[in-house]
């Protein structure tokens, strides 16, 4: 048997899971979406985000990292259209247990100085959430 994860109070959990729900209908943001989802799995319990795996209304540990691994699986192993939503519940899920400080807010698009240098040259960058890498 697993152990329950720590995460964060649930009133910050159901805060930030209310702010994502303003900015998912005003953006249709498939990251803000994800992050809900998993948000609304870890108070709520019911079918995981990704594996669709039924937890009951306390998540453990281990059904975290299942979610988190098909999260990595979309995001990295089988990128399709699927990938932005898989990062919203991959920083959902660690923001929740405090492996990240910043909530889950989709990415902010790159400036335009990053968009691409003279003469045609690309200068973009792909930015992964802050989740992916700290």
């Amino acid at each position: 048997m697993s152990s329950p994860a720590r995460l964060r109070e649930p009133e910050v959990l159901a805060a930030q899971l209310s702010a994502l729900r303003t900015v998912g209908k005003r953006t249709g943001s498939t990251f803000c979406l994800g992050a809900m989802e998993a948000l609304r799995w870890l108070t709520e319990g019911g079918p995981g985000p990704l594996t669709g795996a039924l937890i009951g209304r306390s998540v453990t540990f281990r059904a975290i990292v299942r979610e988190l691994s098909a999260a990595e699986a979309v995001i990295y192993e089988h990128p399709s259209e699927q990938r932005r939503y898989a990062e919203g519940v991959e920083h959902a899920l660690m923001w929740a247990q405090f492996t990240t400080p910043a909530p889950p807010a989709p990415p902010t698009p790159p400036a335009p100085s990053e968009r691409g240098g003279r003469a045609g040259v690309a200068a973009h960058h792909t930015r992964l959430p802050r989740s992916t890498y700290g």
